[in-house]
């Protein structure tokens, strides 16, 4: 990929990113399939992505970045991703190699998102009936003492769970579970720990009967589909869930007593609706997506941040972390071997401020919530409110189809607005790139 691209704006600058790689892969019988590839390279991002660059010491969807390649300010970034697959039957399939997976069918994920950079896993895909179910066993890095140190990492692990069930032809519900666990404390040395590598238990029961405060999320998925071209889909998640907590709004406004505590810290639920049509209004060879994400504040966070749901300071769900609102358009249109895309992206989200930690930053523990470890008194997008809203068009045109080798042109206009500034910019980019990664340029 060569990319060139000129920022204008409140934060003007010019960039590059420049990547390539080599791949290998193979098959026996349609039953042993493996993969490999290394891609490497240099970025000199936009503005806003090289500020969570240097804030996190990770390149978005790539890894740990080295900074100041070649005496310029640029990062280098390396990738690998590899699978073994064997397939003994047409019922059950067994996965292990280094990557990453993505559960849902929006163009974000509040249990699994592609935005965190690869990692170590094994994984069983079982397709029986009407049920699917796929077990993933993953080994996550996790910084020393974020945010004022980054190395040396530390490895944490994670068991999921994700079961769909296809009730009929129009409607599929399921279930996810999650836990994460450090691998090392300062008492005891867990490695991969046992008790989570029976494929068919819930965490919950596990969690009380080991004695740990491992990281658990559970979340459920209704999938409706009223005709093949158009699907209503939605995500819920819970990390933390007691009933008269959640109800205490509702207790309060009907009881009218002011003094009933509410806004507790552990309502921590996250929230996804969105809808897909293909060939939209007739049009062919085009689809849409338009989607709303809602995530609490402290959502995917921990007591103990080593815990967190993160792998290399990068959340392992949607990007953005806690605490904000987000409504998502896409459209694509491929007419023969032209590639028109317009995506659009507008963000609420509330920061932690001088008075307190708001629950945003999904690295930091919960129990720095303020030097009073308030327990209540927390709301959606407490704290200092910043809008984002990205607007990016892209033109391309393939050259080689069975590479996906494109010439491409985009325009993309992004503006930050806080109580007190507006930042705004035009951002125009050519690039001879393939279509094979996301990379998250809609934050």
């Amino acid at each position: 990929n060569l990319t060139g691209f000129n920022q204008a704006g409140s934060a003007a600058r010019t960039g590059f990113e420049a990547m390539g790689g080599v791949g290998i892969g193979g098959g026996i019988k349609n039953k042993l399939y493996f993969y490999v590839d290394g891609i490497w390279g240099t970025v000199q991002p936009y503005t806003h992505m090289a500020q969570i660059t240097d804030s996190l010491r990770t390149f978005t969807g790539w890894g740990y970045a080295n900074q100041n390649i070649g005496g310029v300010d640029a990062f280098g970034v390396s990738q690998v991703s590899a699978v073994v697959a064997y397939k003994p039957s047409q019922y059950f399939e067994l996965f292990a190699g280094r990557g990453r997976h993505f559960i849902g069918e929006g163009y974000r994920s509040m249990f699994l998102g592609d935005a965190a950079p690869n990692y170590n896993y094994a994984k069983a895909d079982v397709n029986v009936w009407r049920l699917r179910y796929m077990v993933l066993y993953a080994q996550f890095d996790q910084s020393s003492d974020y945010p004022t140190r980054f190395f040396p990492t530390y490895r944490k692990y994670s068991t999921m769970h994700y079961l769909t069930v296809k009730v009929n032809d129009y409607w599929k519900v399921g279930a996810f579970e999650s836990v994460v666990w450090e691998s090392e404390d300062s008492v005891i040395n867990r490695g991969i720990d046992i008790h989570y590598l029976n494929p068919l238990i819930f965490f919950r029961p596990v969690e009380y009967g080991i004695g740990s405060s491992d990281n658990s999320l559970l979340g459920f998925t209704s999938t409706v589909q009223p005709m093949p071209e158009l699907t209503l889909y939605g995500q819920f998640l819970l990390d933390e869930f007691v009933f008269g907590e959640w109800l205490a709004p509702i207790q309060q406004r009907i009881s009218g007593d002011s003094t009933l505590p509410t806004g507790w810290w552990g309502n921590k639920q996250s929230y996804q609706f969105g809808i897909k049509y293909h060939r939209p209004f007739g049009w062919k060879d085009a689809s849409m997506i338009a989607e709303v994400n809602i995530v609490r504040p402290f959502t995917y966070g921990h007591s103990n941040r080593a815990q967190s749901y993160t792998h290399m300071n990068t959340p392992l769900a949607h990007p953005l972390g806690a605490n904000f609102i987000e409504w998502v358009n896409v459209w694509h249109w491929q007419p023969k071997r032209w590639n028109l895309s317009l995506v659009s992206t507008y963000a609420r989200k509330g920061y932690t401020n001088q008075i307190a930690v708001m629950g945003e930053d999904i690295l930091v523990s919960n129990t720095e919530r303020d030097a009073n470890n308030r327990e209540h008194g927390n709301f959606l997008l407490q704290g200092r409110r910043e809008d984002v809203a990205n607007i990016r068009f892209g033109a391309g045109y393939t050259l080689v189809s069975n590479w996906n080798l494109r010439a491409e042109a985009t325009i993309h206009y992004r503006l930050i607005r806080t109580s007190g500034e507006v930042n705004e910019g035009f951002i125009l980019g050519f690039a001879i790139r393939t279509a094979l990664w996301n990379n998250h340029y809609n934050l």
